[in-house]
């Protein structure tokens, strides 16, 4: 078994409760010399995991599925919006089944995914990711996402600064992007 299955199997094993979110470190441990072009396939990898949990975890019909990811160190976390019958939500908004799975299950892995990541990324000599914002869209089965590096200006928001503003800016936009347009909404980029 390769790398990337045992790793979705031990995403899975956690995401059922048979095993600890500790035990991700030990499964998502690469190496310490990683090429530039395995640092990003891992982390292309990790978006698809990221974003198929955040559909599982909704337990409930979604059109598409936002996460965005803080990866800044002590304050790794995700954020998840849904849009749902034409409204954007916040997962806070969704039934309580999903409330739980996401924060029982989701939201413990963020400091092991970070520290997967930034350590491939480190080990390639890549810049590490301050924020990633990924969207899925139902209809197409599409997925699409960006990174933003520490050294951009949306880096030095907080997370809760760049939360909300994201949520504004897709909430603003989900009218104008057919749910089948196969085409990201906006990112928050700041000028």
């Amino acid at each position: 078994m390769g790398f990337i299955e045992r790793l979705f199997k031990k995403v899975e094993e956690v995401n059922t409760g048979q095993a600890s979110p500790e035990s991700l470190a030990e499964d998502m441990y690469i190496g310490e010399t990683v090429s530039e072009e395995e640092a990003l396939q891992y982390w292309h990898t990790m978006q698809q995991g990221l974003l198929v949990n955040a559909v599982k975890a909704a337990s409930q019909e979604i059109e598409r599925a936002f996460v965005l990811v803080n990866f800044k160190e002590n304050e790794e976390t995700f954020d998840l919006f849904y849009q749902v019958d034409g409204r954007l939500l916040r997962w806070q908004e969704l039934g309580e089944e999903a409330q739980y799975k996401i924060e029982q299950q989701l939201l413990p892995q963020a400091s092991e995914v970070a520290r997967a990541v930034h350590a491939d990324f480190e080990g390639a000599g890549l810049p590490c990711i301050a924020y990633a914002m990924l969207q899925f869209e139902q209809a197409t089965m599409a997925w699409f996402g960006r990174r933003l590096a520490q050294a951009t200006p949306e880096a030095n928001l907080t997370f809760e600064a760049f939360s909300n503003q994201w949520f504004g800016l897709l909430e603003r936009s989900i009218g104008d992007v057919p749910l089948d347009s196969d085409r990201p909404l906006p990112y928050l980029e700041l000028e």
